[in-house]
């Protein structure tokens, strides 16, 4: 079908809307930004929303753009300006029409507005990231050109208008067409993530309706290439009620993929609601609701609570408790009716889905997927999007756009049976596991060694290192154990209370550091790294010292027989045995059992903020919380012993603890969170395997 005839304007019609294209530009006012029309979009300086508004409205960047000749003539293509379609912070918009009738968007930027060789990079990353898009839901790249005026970048046009002009006509959507836009959305954005491409733009204005319907994401002015998966971006920029609380705050961590899933839970938000979530008169406020996270869902909107609960899941304030795409995609939601198509009607009526059965919803959904690039049949791994460092240096003096840059001639039906009540398990697992990762992450940052006992020989650290592993896997082993639903009670390990250290004295500013365990034993590590253990029930003494072959070699002594060149090491033994038995109280009733064949020391001993962690040489693990709560993991971490302020001691199977969630009786400790510090102790001290490592 021919597109209609565009229509030549004068200069006095070039600022009137035409009401029958849209093209993807952005709006200056309405919902999407709280502010002025002046300041569209934060890009690095965010003092200016702190500042009082100025009294006269600041001049846009657009207002420079020379309006295009009637005729443009490019790479041998003649291209007749047509109607002035809107204006953005940055540039204006032409109906442009080739000499077949071809009608396309010409987004302008006038050349007096690129001032500095960084201004220009920007433009021409822009160029290069649209140029390299290829997807049913992303706007496509045509072509750009320039003349002595202005740049053009030539673009697919869509003529039905934006999600945000059906939001304002609507007011608010059903949820089976915002399922259908969802997957659309997700659709491109997990394209772009392939290609290692982040838009850091995302909202209702910048996703177009084409022709059909479908719908289009536009506008990469803000869009970055990540160098890897692990790189992150530093520049404060978005739109105010988008803009990912990391990109507010962690202007030192940086952000990644992330902030374009956080900026789903926005849209979908706003578009079941009628209004973006942390929506607010002033900019200030809006930043701090998004910081803490501070929004709710209004009685008087009919939303689900599967739209709730995944709102509320991609809404998180910490980026790694986000869903990702895929889990995203997986929510029970998406599982409600979903219709076949999005028609015109859309923009003026109320569409009824009664009698839309899940029969063909799920039909629907699943060739939604696959049109949308979202199922294994139609995805495939996608090169990472490049910046070719030439395009970005100047070729002449007069031209913007390198010459590489623009191109110049460019079913089976079957019923299928959903399980609603698994597929929600599924998300909930699936969430908690996310959960616990991004605790663990922040575990990991904050968990810093404060003081430890320095150990040259790797063999021993090894040993160590060895150790932590064993014990960890131990645990990890026990929690896939719970998952299965635990163990019978003929395979729970058998109950051994372990030796504990029941008080310490760190003097290693002197001597080193004093310890005496459950079976009364006193021991110094020494700051040398030798120790000497003084046994309880005995007038016999140990000489540990380190051996690069073994690790540590012990010597066996009486008191009576001691090497004179060990007395002085005996009587800082006395003097800390003294101070220990005047001054401190012991921390368990254990004693020493039966089952404790061999003489215990303390190999290496951690003090971290919030806890302090002792390495016994028959693999028990001891964590001295802040808080007086103690825990020891034993046995390959297979037992998990509980000290109390009070000295109250008990030992349990780790799948057991694990079952409860919490110490019997003791569910103010937050036992599942201590464990997760404790897991991420023993990972970090099971890496380390040389003394180069051990350095704090």
């Amino acid at each position: 079908m021919s597109a209609a005839p565009l229509q030549v304007v004068n200069e006095r019609q070039l600022n009137t809307r035409s009401h029958g294209v849209h093209t993807p530009v952005k709006h200056t006012a309405g919902k999407e930004n709280a502010h002025s029309a002046g300041h569209k979009r934060v890009d690095q300086n965010m003092d200016q929303h702190r500042q009082p508004a100025p009294k006269r409205k600041k001049e846009k960047l657009s207002s420079l753009c020379k309006t295009p000749p009637s005729l443009i003539k490019t790479h041998g293509r003649d291209y007749h300006r047509g109607h002035f379609l809107g204006e953005g912070g940055f540039a204006r918009c032409f109906q442009m029409k080739d000499d077949s009738g071809k009608v396309f968007a010409a987004k302008t930027v006038a050349k007096i507005s690129i001032k500095s060789e960084k201004t220009r990079k920007k433009l021409l990353s822009e160029i290069q990231i649209h140029k390299s898009m290829r997807h049913p839901n992303i706007v496509q790249f045509i072509d750009c050109f320039e003349d002595d005026t202005n740049v053009y970048i030539l673009l697919e046009i869509c003529p039905n208008g934006s999600l945000m002009d059906l939001l304002k006509r609507r007011k608010g959507l059903k949820e089976p067409e915002v399922r259908f836009f969802a997957t659309q959305i997700i659709g491109a954005i997990k394209y772009m993530h392939s290609r290692r491409v982040i838009h850091r733009d995302l909202k209702l204005g910048n996703i177009f309706f084409d022709k059909n319907y479908n719908l289009k994401i536009g506008d990469f002015g803000l869009a970055a290439v990540l160098a890897s998966d692990r790189d992150r971006k530093y520049t404060v920029c978005g739109t105010p009620n988008y803009i990912a609380p990391e990109v507010l705050t962690g202007k030192h961590t940086g952000h990644s993929y992330e902030v374009d899933i956080w900026s789903i839970g926005v849209m979908l938000y706003a578009l079941l609601v009628g209004k973006p979530p942390f929506q607010a008169k002033e900019v200030n406020i809006i930043y701090e609701r998004i910081k803490t996270g501070d929004y709710i869902f209004p009685r008087d909107k009919p939303i689900s609570q599967e739209a709730t609960t995944l709102i509320r899941d991609i809404l998180s304030v910490d980026p790694l408790e986000r869903p990702s795409l895929d889990e995203i995609i997986d929510y029970v939601w998406f599982r409600g009716q979903f219709p076949a198509k999005i028609d015109e009607s859309v923009m003026t009526t109320v569409p009824e889905y009664d009698d839309l059965d899940m029969a063909r919803s799920s039909a629907n959904f699943k060739r939604c997927m696959v049109l949308c690039g979202l199922t294994s049949a139609s995805s495939s791994a996608k090169d990472p999007v490049q910046i070719v460092k030439n395009d970005l240096e100047k070729e002449r003096t007069s031209a913007i756009l390198p010459q590489s840059l623009s191109p110049g001639g460019t079913k089976n039906k079957y019923k299928e049976v959903v399980d609603l009540d698994a597929q929600k398990k599924l998300n909930d697992l699936a969430r908690e596991a996310r959960v616990r990762r991004a605790q663990q992450a922040t575990f990991k940052k904050e968990l810093v060694a404060t003081s430890t006992n320095i150990i040259k020989s790797d063999i021993s650290l090894r040993i160590l290192a060895s150790e932590c592993h064993l014990t960890l896997n131990g645990i990890l082993e026990a929690e896939a154990q719970k998952r299965m639903g635990g163990l019978p009670k003929s395979r729970l390990p058998e109950i051994k209370n372990p030796i504990v250290v029941t008080k310490w004295v760190d003097y290693s500013n002197k001597h080193g550091f004093s310890y005496q365990l459950s079976t009364d034993d006193i021991g110094v590590l020494f700051n040398n790294g030798t120790t000497v253990l003084r046994l309880a029930d005995a007038d016999e003494f140990w000489y540990i010292c380190y051996d690069d072959r073994e690790g540590w070699v012990a010597s066996h002594y009486t008191l009576s027989e001691k090497p004179h060149e060990l007395s002085r090491h005996l009587e800082v033994v006395d003097f800390f045995f003294k101070y220990m038995k005047a001054n401190l109280s012991r921390i368990s009733t254990f004693v020493r059992e039966e089952y404790h064949k061999d003489d215990v020391f303390l190999r290496r001993y951690t003090r971290y903020k919030q806890y302090v962690m002792f390495e016994l040489s028959d693999g028990t693990f001891q964590f001295n919380f802040k808080d007086h709560h103690k825990f020891a993991i034993s046995e390959g971490g297979t037992l998990v012993t509980y000290i109390s302020p009070d000295r109250e001691s008990r030992t349990y199977p780790t799948v057991e603890l694990l079952k409860c969630g919490e110490v019997p009786g003791r569910a103010d400790i937050n036992f599942m969170e201590k464990l997760m510090m404790i897991k991420e102790g023993l990972k970090q001290k099971a890496a380390i395997v040389s003394s180069a490592q051990s350095q704090l």
